[in-house]
């Protein structure tokens, strides 16, 4: 995504289309299952369209079509379909996990149940953007013209473990430019680091000078000042 995101900038392009379809969604989540993802990672390809940033866009026109109905529309309008053969190589986990919901399916698992599961999860979501938006907008300033963010205390003490996760994941990624935040083991270990000092201001004296938290992250500097968070593009 990254290398199609910096073609379609030099192309002056903004809505990047892909042939992701509903099978495609159905083998993301089980893969996505298998990797411990959380509930973001669950449903954030269930999305028809993918908000990058500002300029660039991810559309996925069919990912509400199953595969079978693709196939027959190839082949009375186009008389034809294209195979790939490394959908059967089963050294791609993605070929693996195909074939264990063809399996499951042969047992009865109930893909409109799947749907509605994966509806479910993707409605709470949504309604974790919302507070992610919130604890951006009141408790993190943008500073343009240094594409440096500055979060205050609130951002990390008045907030559950995954809206701060993903408040400072998006950050992350604005800064950088990165399609993908860094790993989220890293960015837990980020932001524990951050909470450390900022808990411990509270806890000793708060005019203490700084310098004790400065480390980089997915392209970021991240440092304390006083009583807060600096986020910078790592020069």
């Amino acid at each position: 995504y990254e290398l199609l995101k910096k073609v379609c900038r030099k192309y002056n392009i903004t809505n990047l289309l892909t042939g992701h379809h509903k099978d495609d969604l159905y083998e993301n989540f089980f893969i996505r299952m298998l990797r411990g993802s959380g509930l973001k990672g669950l449903t954030s390809f269930a999305d028809p369209i993918a908000e990058i940033d500002q300029n660039f866009r991810i559309l996925r026109p069919l990912i509400n079509v199953q595969k079978k109905e693709l196939i027959y529309i190839s082949k009375s309008i186009f008389d034809f379909f294209v195979k790939d053969p490394s959908n059967k190589n089963i050294n791609f986990q993605r070929s693996r996990i195909r074939k264990l919901i063809f399996d499951l399916e042969r047992e009865g698992l109930n893909k409109k149940k799947l749907d509605l599961t994966i509806n479910n999860l993707k409605s709470a979501d949504l309604n974790i953007k919302i507070y992610v938006e919130k604890n951006i907008k009141n408790n993190a300033k943008f500073i343009i013209n240094k594409n440096r963010y500055i979060l205050n205390q609130s951002f990390f003490l008045d907030h559950g473990n995954e809206v701060v996760f993903r408040s400072f994941s998006k950050i992350l990624r604005k800064i950088s430019g990165n399609y993908y935040a860094p790993r989220g083991s890293k960015i837990k270990s980020a932001i524990n680091r951050c909470m450390y000092f900022i808990h411990k201001d509270k806890a000793i004296n708060s005019t203490k000078k700084s310098g004790d938290l400065k480390f980089t992250l997915g392209r970021c500097f991240i440092e304390r000042i006083n009583q807060t968070i600096i986020i910078s593009e790592e020069k």
